[in-house]
């Protein structure tokens, strides 16, 4: 890949040399633009599964209505990443390097895991993954994680399943406030009022279903705290954010992955798949491709073949990766997500060249 090349060179205007930036001129170059959408793409994915907060793009929730525009933001805080880091990207996206793109998103799902981390830029994710980790830790709770539920937690190992709570039911259950000691975004996120919250959730909705072991979605006791609590940052005295982060143990970059692991998981995956579905899975999120090109190079009639594959990748994708450390929506590690990501792309790869 000759990246940079022709923008290594000198621009003459009103007799003056000018230089031009590389960095700038390969950004605006076909080849750049293919390596952006190309991240992008994979960026509006890891969206999509869950595995990246929108609070990043300044959204609440994602919306699914209008992937273009959402694919537009993603494009260009992108590139605003790379001008703000030439220095370091420079290096790698001026060499001849084949896969640029790799090192690309990785940084940046670096960098928007970083940004969405702190709970003033998405207060409620952060306390589904605080709880998430204090909850796992516990030797008070059993932990496990459902198909389409997420994380459940129960007070008995041996527990059965309950449909999700409508809203009703959880409006229904008062709030301890004594518990926490107020209704303060600060107090709910400390790991004592979580297990106590959590205890006190299970034992009303036990009550609720004839004192049966029931497992509690975590998201049913997430919605039942905000329902209470309002969902964002109200220091009431000015140690009460430094006690929230203090605790490395639920920082993402202080906990440690096993990178054979992960690599493992990722073939296993593949495994799961058919050619097909390996084949439209890699075309599809390792070259984004579109589903009318990816049609033609798979020899379908139309977009709605290759859609139903891949939709059923997808899907067992994100069953797949529920119940993963480091890899599921409500662990996510940064870097190990991003070695699966390659090493499942790298494989698929394989296959699609092999068809």
């Amino acid at each position: 890949m000759r990246i940079f090349k022709s923008a290594m060179k000198k621009n003459v205007f009103k007799g003056k040399n000018i230089r031009i930036d590389p960095l700038s001129e390969w950004l605006r170059g076909a080849e750049g633009q293919a390596v952006v959408s190309r991240v992008a793409c994979s960026m509006l994915w890891m969206l999509g599964s869950g595995s990246l907060s929108p609070g990043f793009l300044w959204h609440v929730a994602i919306p699914r209505d209008a992937p273009d525009e959402l694919l537009k933001e993603i494009r260009s805080e992108l590139v605003l990443f790379i001008l703000e880091n030439k220095a370091r990207l420079r290096i790698i996206l001026s060499a001849e390097n084949q896969n640029c793109h790799h090192y690309l998103r990785r940084a940046f799902v670096n960098h928007w895991i970083e940004k969405t981390r702190h709970p003033l830029r998405d207060p409620r994710r952060y306390l589904y993954k605080r709880a998430a980790d204090v909850l796992r830790a516990s030797e008070q709770f059993y932990t496990l994680t459902e198909k389409h539920r997420g994380l459940a937690f129960s007070m008995t190992p041996n527990s059965i399943a309950i449909p999700s709570l409508t809203s009703e039911d959880v409006r229904e259950i008062a709030f301890p406030v004594r518990i926490v000691g107020g209704l303060d975004y600060a107090f709910v996120n400390k790991k004592k009022a979580i297990l106590d919250l959590a205890a006190y959730l299970w034992n009303q909705i036990s009550q609720m279903w004839q004192d049966k072991p029931v497992r509690v979605a975590l998201r049913d006791l997430i919605h039942w705290i905000s329902l209470h609590v309002p969902i964002s940052l109200r220091l009431s005295g000015k140690n009460d954010l430094p006690d929230i982060l203090a605790d490395e143990r639920f920082t993402a970059d202080k906990i440690f992955f096993d990178p054979g692991l992960v690599r493992t998981w990722a073939q296993k995956f593949a495994n799961r798949l058919s050619d097909k579905e390996k084949k439209v899975f890699y075309l599809r999120h390792g070259l984004g491709l579109s589903l009318k090109e990816i049609a033609r190079k798979t020899g379908c009639k139309g977009s709605s073949g290759p859609k139903y594959l891949l939709s059923k990748a997808e899907a067992e994708l994100r069953f797949f990766l529920s119940d993963l450390p480091w890899l599921s929506p409500g662990d996510i590690h940064a870097e190990a997500f991003a070695l699966f990501y390659d090493t499942l792309h790298s494989v698929l790869g394989k296959v699609a060249e092999a068809c």
